[in-house]
């Protein structure tokens, strides 16, 4: 058998590469495992089960849902900063563990800004401020003349202390400059059970989904949405910072993550899986049918955003001098 001297170089060269390089290269080969650290059946693991299903077309490999509940999505984000980096362990995270858990909880277990590799934002949360039938005010206009009229009087749902639709209740009252009564509950089935019973006047939701049917069928009401867009779900519905609050922004966001030092090649070869996925008009309205909007970003401007959220639920925590155990 004869080789030439080309042949020798390129073979020599193949023995001698590292072999990270060489998984690299061949990445994926195996099922990847996507934690969704929260339960079955929420928004969360809704919008995991989209990306899995995406991904496994776009990479032609399997990639299985793995749900790590508890702790508020703590328990499941702590095991991804753990795994070993090589692209085969990637977790959707959430703005409530990334951006708001790490300023309101001491000894959380990891560390957000050292602990993963930030991939792509995969969708925002179309958060709204929803109303019960019975309130007597019906825009934010008029919730905020009534709230200064009843100071401390009008109450609200959160999911819990710490929670983004407490932070954003509190930075909203904040902005608007009125006092309101906060109720928080152990989850959003009590909360929207004590809502339609006009047992408590608002809840500021993370999801406007959340509420949509209710909200179809004449039981609530929805303000304003919290984001920097109106939903595509309820277009005719104005934005806080269109009723009278320039600049305003609170919305959940769901994050592709892997562990700190994930490869280059391999955070490459995922950002362009699910970009691709995400830009597509099949996938654009499957997540605004549940009033979520797909939102890929590349890697830097995802750490970027990453950066800007932190800051931003940080300065809400520190002015309601909040400390969770």
């Amino acid at each position: 058998m004869r080789f030439n001297y080309q042949s020798i170089l390129a073979i020599t060269a193949l023995c001698c590469a590292p072999l990270p390089a060489l998984a690299q290269a061949d990445y994926p080969n195996k099922p990847i495992t996507l934690i969704v650290p929260f339960p079955p059946g929420g928004v969360t693991d809704i919008a995991g089960r989209e990306v899995a299903r995406n991904l496994t077309k776009h990479l032609n490999q399997a990639v299985v849902v793995e749900n790590k509940a508890g702790a508020g999505g703590n328990i499941g984000t702590q095991y991804l900063s753990v795994s070993k980096p090589d692209g085969y362990t990637l977790g959707l995270l959430t703005v409530s563990a990334m951006s708001i858990a790490p300023h309101v909880i001491k000894n959380l277990g990891f560390n957000p800004s050292k602990d993963f590799t930030p991939i792509t934002n995969v969708i925002i949360t179309e958060g709204a401020i929803v109303a019960n039938a019975a309130t007597p005010f019906s825009s934010v206009k008029e919730f905020v003349a009534y709230a200064k009229a009843n100071p401390g009087k009008v109450s609200y749902a959160s999911v819990g202390n710490g929670s983004i639709p407490h932070l954003t209740a509190e930075m909203f009252a904040q902005r608007a400059g009125v006092s309101l009564l906060h109720v928080p509950y152990k989850g959003t089935g009590p909360a929207l059970q004590d809502l339609l019973a006009n047992q408590i006047n608002l809840s500021f939701e993370s999801s406007v989904g959340t509420s949509f049917n209710n909200v179809t069928a004449g039981r609530l009401k929805v303000l304003a949405i919290t984001g920097a867009k109106r939903s595509a779900v309820l277009p005719d519905v104005p934005t806080v910072a269109e009723s009278g609050f320039p600049g305003f922004s609170a919305q959940g966001w769901f994050g592709l993550f892997g562990p700190a030092n994930l490869p280059p090649k391999i955070l490459e070869t995922l950002n362009k899986a699910v970009t691709d996925a995400l830009r597509e008009p099949e996938v654009i309205t499957r997540f605004e049918k549940l009033g979520v909007q797909p939102d890929p970003q590349a890697p830097a401007a995802f750490a970027k955003f990453l950066e800007v959220e932190s800051a931003k639920w940080g300065d809400v925590a520190k002015s309601l001098k909040l400390e969770l155990n």
